[in-house]
């Protein structure tokens, strides 16, 4: 029988956290968990063996990406929705709920995302515009040293009241409910993105295949916003503005091939801006060394 919500949690050596993700999705009502590990070195699958038969464990043997493992994730799914998760996320009571009831209100509505929270408690702006170039240029240049700048605040949407429930561009990866139908119909992630933007070019192919989008603040989950980032920041920037030169090849078509030359002027700025905070950043965490011993 045909189950109504599975999820799949796309993981990476995300430890203790991965077991907290998946504990929370069960006590929310999940009824069976794929964990898609991508070449784990920390054990943190282990806890699997102990765990209830509704949660299983699929081993590529290799670091898939997170669109493709999601991908993979979802052929061994049999539901009419299915969750697609970071390992670093904890659900509060009620929001699985919560999505399914924005998908069964509407038909039209394919993927529905939750308000995401900090672990501090700060709103994440998971919902977002797709940018128009001056606005992605703002962003792009401006929004990591003067994130109040106009650009970045109407792209991350961040006047907007987090709480309510609206039509959406696009939401973000770190969680959202979709229906299976309509992802196998889209083709899933496309597999071009190995991590970042593949939940923004997911959402501009659902809506191209006449679908909606929404955000439902009724929702909320938790992230414990940039493990894998915190880890091995320097990839995870070179593939952040990999993903963000693919997403513009791909979106750009006919004369607007043209910007091309301008946006990836703003990529390469960007990830040299990226890069040099990155760089300051690790040489503060080092311990000085005391010269008057």
């Amino acid at each position: 029988m045909e189950r109504l919500v599975e999820a799949i949690v796309v993981n990476y050596n995300a430890g203790e956290q991965l077991e907290r993700a998946v504990k929370s999705l069960i006590d929310d009502g999940i009824e069976r968990v794929w964990i898609v590990d991508n070449a784990s070195e920390d054990g943190s699958t282990s806890f699997v063996e102990d765990a209830e038969e509704k949660v299983l464990v699929v081993r590529p043997g290799k670091n898939l990406g997170y669109g493709r493992a999601a991908n993979l994730g979802f052929e061994h799914t049999d539901s009419h929705y299915v969750i697609v998760c970071n390992p670093d996320i904890e659900v509060m009571r009620g929001a699985v709920s919560s999505l399914v009831n924005e998908l069964e209100a509407d038909q039209d509505c394919a993927l529905v995302g939750p308000q995401i929270i900090n672990f501090d408690g700060s709103t994440y702006p998971s919902v977002r515009h797709f940018p128009k170039l001056t606005d992605a240029a703002g962003h792009a240049i401006l929004g990591q040293l003067f994130p109040g700048n106009p650009f970045t605040r109407r792209y991350r949407m961040l006047g907007v009241d987090h709480r309510g429930s609206f039509p959406a561009d696009w939401v973000s990866g770190a969680f959202f409910l979709v229906r299976s139908d309509v992802f196998r119909k889209v083709g899933g992630f496309d597999e071009r993105f190995f991590m970042y933007l593949e939940d923004v070019f997911l959402c501009k192919t659902i809506r191209e295949h006449g679908y909606s989008v929404r955000f439902c603040g009724n929702a909320v989950v938790r992230h414990d916003q940039g493990l894998t980032t915190a880890s091995r920041p320097v990839r995870m920037i070179l593939a952040h503005h990999r993903s963000l030169w693919t997403y513009a090849r791909l979106t750009k078509k006919g004369w607007r091939r043209l910007e091309l030359l301008p946006i990836g002027a703003g990529i390469v700025v960007r990830t040299s801006i990226s890069l040099w905070i990155a760089i300051l950043g690790q040489r503060a965490k080092k311990p000085k060394l005391d010269r008057t011993k």
